[in-house]
């Protein structure tokens, strides 16, 4: 099957529309781009975005040698994954939960908030999170088509998904460009609100997967 033909394939069109839909729905990373782009602004989340895209090429790239089935296979392993992701996750909820414990003496106007997503953060989220790993070993080879050129398909569709990640994110950065005023002097909630989320993120994380 040519490149080609495997884009016009209806399983193709059913996976973008499976990536969109991940890439959309809120999780730690989305969460994270959110949160960034409301509090500094689209040119410094970029780097957020970027960590995302290259900690999800990495598990690609750890699928393709077959150590993520490996790690899927060995409890300790997956387990260690697992709690390193989400302590990060709970990391995150704490540094966001900071700022509401500060008095109005302490947050001077003219300070600049500590804490900021970095491209490390973004690495961090994606190769700790069990989810990607599930996603590229799990959902991933159903949609590749059972002919030659295996290793091509999963080339293709793992840099899909990561266009499709990096496309909503960027739409999300935008989006919250313009109701950026809006919380300028709330950013009190947005702060409250995402560490609330994160928590419970590294909840489910910790105590559900």
């Amino acid at each position: 099957m040519s490149v080609m033909e495997f884009l016009a394939n209806e399983r193709f069109i059913y996976y973008v529309i499976t990536c969109l839909i991940a890439a959309a729905t809120p999780g730690p990373g989305t969460l994270a781009v959110l949160n960034s782009a409301l509090t500094q602004g689209l040119r410094k989340t970029l780097p957020l975005m970027c960590g995302i895209i290259f900690g999800m090429g990495t598990v690609s790239i750890v699928t393709l040698s077959g150590l993520s089935a490996l790690i899927l296979h060995s409890q300790l392993a997956f387990s260690a994954i697992k709690y390193l992701g989400g302590f990060y996750i709970g990391y995150l909820g704490v540094i966001s939960l900071l700022p509401l414990f500060r008095s109005t003496r302490q947050a001077l106007p003219h300070e600049q908030p500590k804490k900021k997503m970095t491209f490390y953060t973004g690495v961090i989220l994606s190769i700790f999170n069990p989810k990607t790993l599930v996603f590229f070993t799990a959902l991933l080879p159903t949609f590749i088509v059972q002919t030659n050129g295996l290793v091509q398909q999963t080339i293709l569709l793992t840099l899909v998904l990561l266009i499709c990640t990096f496309s909503v994110h960027l739409v999300y950065s935008k989006l919250c460009g313009f109701v950026a005023h809006f919380f300028e002097q709330r950013m009190k909630w947005v702060d409250g609100i995402t560490g609330i989320t994160f928590m419970v993120f590294a909840v489910i994380m910790l105590f559900k997967l």
